[in-house]
């Protein structure tokens, strides 16, 4: 894993996805400036509905947290290219992951509105995938926006790691709430557990 430019390479990153367009081309952790579909392709995207502003805030991200993320909405058809899909419904928030203190985007992730839905062991219904990237991509960590590498080479800020890009911004949120001498700590994401499923 390498903290500076946020990839992490695991074996089998995304379990495939029987929707998928394709294989992707192979991206290693810094793009090199590889045209990926959908992230150099500057998707087509509209604002966060005040529906959407409402439901983030409810997780304790402000509508300038979610601006400064750059959280955009997008159709089905445009997320379902943006994550190399090709049947289903892909509209909801786009993520865009960034580099250290850049705006370049370096993949997108995406929220669903309506993920599938399957029944487990006990006969429950369950949502599946609800959270997608484009098949074949490593993980990577989700740093907030704005987070430097004098940040992530300071040794006296605590790391907190957690789940999702959402309590991500949420956490960042706290960091840095009522204090202007910079954050207490430092939040970094790891996408959800189903992207962890496969023998390492």
């Amino acid at each position: 894993m390498s903290f500076l430019n946020g990839s992490i390479h695991h074996q089998n990153p995304q379990t495939k996805d029987e929707n998928a367009l394709g294989p992707p081309a192979f991206v290693g952790g810094e793009h090199c400036g590889e045209r990926i579909r959908g992230r150099d392709a500057n998707p087509v995207v509209s604002a966060l509905t005040e529906a959407d502003y409402k439901a983030l805030e409810s997780r304790w991200i402000d509508r300038r947290l979610a601006e400064r993320a750059r959280l955009r909405r997008v159709d089905s058809l445009t997320g379902a290219e943006v994550i190399g899909r090709k049947s289903g419904n892909y509209a909801g928030i786009l993520i865009p992951y960034f580099h250290p203190a850049s705006d370049r985007v370096r993949e997108y992730r995406l929220r669903r509105d309506q993920p599938d839905l399957e029944y487990d062991s006990a006969g429950n219904l369950k949502e599946r995938q609800r959270y997608l990237s484009a098949p074949g991509r490593s993980n990577m960590l989700y740093l907030p926006p704005g987070v430097g590498q004098s940040f992530l080479r300071d040794p006296a800020l605590t790391v907190v790691i957690t789940e999702g890009e959402f309590k991500t911004l949420a956490l960042w949120r706290a960091a840095n709430h009522g204090t202007e001498s910079g954050p207490r700590f430092l939040p970094v994401g790891v996408a959800g557990v189903y992207n962890w499923r496969g023998t390492i």
